[in-house]
């Protein structure tokens, strides 16, 4: 029954042959050559019984039957492409991997109530979470490794398209028995003149600040690096300094009372998490749901 049904491929050389006008020209667009091109069109003309090519010193022309049966493989190639398309989307959908990266506060904050929702929603789809600092995962998902990012840095390149998650806002925190810990507020000059304890460059949490102390004309003093945020809460508890943290990092140390919120003065310290891929790509659908996870919860 399918000895006769003629090749895709057959087809759509046959196409290309009659838009340009030449099994030469064709062929040569398919890095084929010439001869192999006319074999090809000669033995679909013999299964299909039809003569489709006129050949002559002028090129290929088609026959009034030839024309018939290229508007025919047209739309069958068309309907050949949108099958191709759907099942794409389907395999996608059904049992896809998720490469996703997300900055430091972001994965340890809020990214476990949003697998936990993609969970329920769609079992079929694994998340496979890189966590590193802001500029890591923007480097990531610029580069195509990861297909969607979840950032805290106050900008976004130019080469990514991005979507408030969630809001933040960074503080400073110092243990109850610090001089900050009574003030009414510490001005920016004051806290910019203080060795702060702060996340490594790179971190959302870090330039945050920088840009909010720039604004005033000041730059940030380091005391100490560290690239986990439950590192540089040990240090401030332990009396090392101020610490600079996103304020859901500090839920656990303010409600036991072992670190206290420090009053900042004229200073804005609040920032959108947002969630970035590439300007030239759309979303996975896999993407695409992990991302409708994380709105779901930013608006409740």
């Amino acid at each position: 029954m399918t000895k006769h049904r003629p090749s895709l491929d057959d087809l759509s050389v046959l196409t290309l042959v009659a838009e340009t006008g030449s099994i030469g020209a064709a062929a040569h667009l398919l890095g084929l050559t010439q001869p192999s091109v006319s074999r090809r069109m000669a033995a679909l003309e013999r299964q299909l019984r039809i003569q489709v090519l006129q050949r002559s010193r002028r090129g290929s022309e088609l026959t009034p039957a030839g024309r018939v049966v290229v508007d025919w493989a047209s739309a069958l190639l068309s309907a050949a492409d949108d099958f191709s398309r759907s099942v794409q989307t389907l395999a996608q959908q059904t049992g896809s991997t998720v490469r996703a990266g997300a900055s430091m506060t972001i994965a340890e904050h809020h990214a476990p109530r949003w697998l936990d929702t993609l969970r329920r929603a769609s079992p079929d789809t694994t998340v496979a979470m890189t966590v590193a600092n802001s500029t890591v995962v923007a480097d990531g998902v610029e580069s195509g490794a990861l297909d969607v990012g979840f950032v805290e840095s106050p900008r976004v390149r130019g080469s990514l398209r991005a979507r408030r998650v969630a809001t933040d806002e960074v503080v400073v925190a110092v243990p109850p028995g610090h001089p900050w810990a009574r003030r009414s507020a510490v001005a920016p000059s004051e806290l910019a003149g203080t060795g702060l304890l702060v996340r490594e460059e790179g971190s959302g949490t870090r330039e945050t600040l920088e840009r909010a102390l720039q604004r005033h004309g000041l730059q940030l003093t380091a005391g100490l690096e560290l690239a986990s945020n439950t590192a540089l809460k040990s240090a401030a508890v332990a009396g090392m300094g101020p610490v600079v943290v996103s304020a859901s990092a500090l839920e656990n140390e303010l409600r036991d009372g072992v670190l206290t919120r420090v009053r900042l003065g004229d200073l804005d310290t609040r920032r959108q998490l947002r969630a970035v891929w590439r300007r030239d790509r759309d979303l996975t659908a896999g993407a695409a749901e992990l991302l409708k996870a994380a709105l779901g919860h930013s608006r409740r």
